[in-house]
């Protein structure tokens, strides 16, 4: 027997993020302030990528018009402007208007940083048995604040939500099943139903989950029930309305996120004491100990050490790596590399394998190959190292003149001598030396060697029989 195959579903994401959050007392949108480094409105479309969506629709105000352009995504999202607000059932219903072609509508809330993608492909899931009109995502919280409670019968059907201003107190009190917000739809009735709704007699605003209500005022006793209730977490409906809302927000994302990362196989030593964002990678067996913090897109390897108390933002860093007490930023390390204590490195720096900065050592677009050795109180800035090159103690690359950076080059295996001041732009050779306290100001050949102020050949290259011309 041959089964026929159900007929393709076209959903669609909604995204409400008009509220401009005055109580944030800030000047950036409340849905792009940052929640484990990732903007509000940028978690909640990753948790809403559980939905699978076909299309995605962010309804904004006049004074959150940029949070689309500013979302950071490259798939293509429908902003729609709701103006004057009148509510969130006008909301949906305007990004209704927008995404004609859908038959299920997931709505989500931009300022729910902590919802998960498990989550919101469950509430989709609610919505698809036959009859279901509505499907709320609840929770059940110790204290049902200033959310909805959600009402039931006596056979446990949901039939309608009670607001705080006009619930009984005393069936709020203790653990309450409360109504998040959020929601699956049958977008084909609910486009009818919202144009149903009435204007609430306080605010004048279309309420969504008047949706409940009117879907249990049409139903049939004996048919399927139209609104059904998905149990979510207390998470889910943590909602953010200020600062401190924010900080919670924080803490609770990090939290996760470092349970995520011990349970696949990091190690962390005092893990509340540790900030890892939510973009980090990070390889087995790779230890972090207290007071590091790992943010932006940074990559580390497996059996690393970091730590403590290293910054590593938006860098990759190869395996057993070791980044003791030290900042990286934007940069790049290879395997078996160390660095530190107190070192820094920015601005784009490559740095090989088996390569040792030590402490004190700052480092700006510099590349290093392959086992350099930079021990301690040197600055490489615009610098180009080969092989094998050894740096000594207070070695520092002049390369800003006043108006312009200048590139140095320190060919493999030279060796520069401590306090040498190498004025850029210059190149030292291969195998070449500088004395301790020289000042380079001109090109070095391959294998000789300089000192003194300015810098002066002491030693010549090797000529073609291998042997060494001498003088000054």
């Amino acid at each position: 027997m041959v089964t026929a195959e159900p007929p393709t579903e076209r959903v669609g994401l909604i995204i409400l993020a008009a509220g401009a959050g005055t109580r944030m007392r800030s000047a950036v949108p409340k849905p792009l302030h940052p929640v484990a480094g990732v903007p509000m409105v940028e978690r909640v479309l990753r948790a809403g990528a559980g939905s699978r969506p076909d299309v995605i629709a962010l309804v904004v105000s006049s004074e959150t018009a940029q949070i689309a352009a500013q979302s950071g995504r490259s798939a293509p999202i429908t902003p729609v402007v709701q103006d004057p607000p009148r509510g969130t059932g006008d909301a949906v219903r305007l990004a209704l208007d927008a995404l004609p072609e859908i038959d299920r509508a997931v709505v989500l809330y931009s300022d729910h940083p902590l919802l998960e993608a498990e989550t919101v492909a469950a509430l989709l899931e609610g919505s698809r048995p036959p009859g279901v009109k509505v499907a709320i995502l609840s929770a059940r919280l110790p204290d049902a604040a200033g959310y909805g409670r959600v009402v039931r019968d006596g056979a446990g059907r949901v039939v309608r939500i009670a607001e705080r201003r006009d619930d009984d107190p005393e069936q709020r009190k203790g653990e309450t099943e409360i109504n998040s917000g959020m929601m699956a739809l049958d977008a084909r009735w609910a486009r009818e139903a919202l144009r149903a709704l009435r204007p609430s007699a306080a605010s004048g605003e279309l309420y969504l989950t008047d949706l409940v209500d009117l879907a249990t005022r049409e139903a049939s006793p004996d048919g399927p029930w139209p609104v059904v209730a998905v149990a979510g977490s207390p998470d889910d409906a943590q909602g953010v309305n200020d600062r401190l809302d924010l900080a919670r927000a924080d803490a609770r994302a990090l939290a996760r996120i470092r349970q995520r990362h011990m349970l696949a196989g990091v190690t962390m030593r005092l893990p509340e004491t540790i900030l890892i964002e939510d973009d980090v990678q990070i390889g087995v067996d790779t230890e972090i100990l207290p007071h590091s913090q790992l943010t932006g897109r940074t990559v580390i390897g497996a059996e690393c050490l970091i730590g403590p108390g290293a910054v590593i933002a938006a860098s990759e860093l190869g395996d057993r790596v070791v980044v003791r007490s030290s900042t990286v930023e934007d940069s790049r390390i290879g395997d078996d590399t160390d660095v530190g204590p107190y070192a820094h490195l920015r601005g784009g720096c490559e740095v090989g394998p088996r390569v040792h900065i030590g402490n004190f050592a700052e480092l700006k677009n510099a590349r290093l190959d392959a086992g350099v050795k930079v021990g301690h109180f040197s600055y490489l800035g615009d610098a180009a190292l080969g092989a094998g090159v050894n740096i000594g103690a207070g070695t520092v690359t002049a390369n800003f003149d006043g108006e312009r950076k200048h590139r140095t080059e320190i060919g493999a295996d030279a060796f520069i001598g401590s306090d040498t001041i190498l004025r850029a732009p210059v190149r030292v050779g291969d195998r070449a030396r500088t004395g301790a306290g020289s000042v380079v100001t001109k090109d070095v050949a391959d294998g000789a060697t300089v000192v003194g102020v300015p810098a002066r050949v002491v030693r010549r290259a090797v000529v073609e029989r291998g042997q060494e011309a001498g003088g000054r």
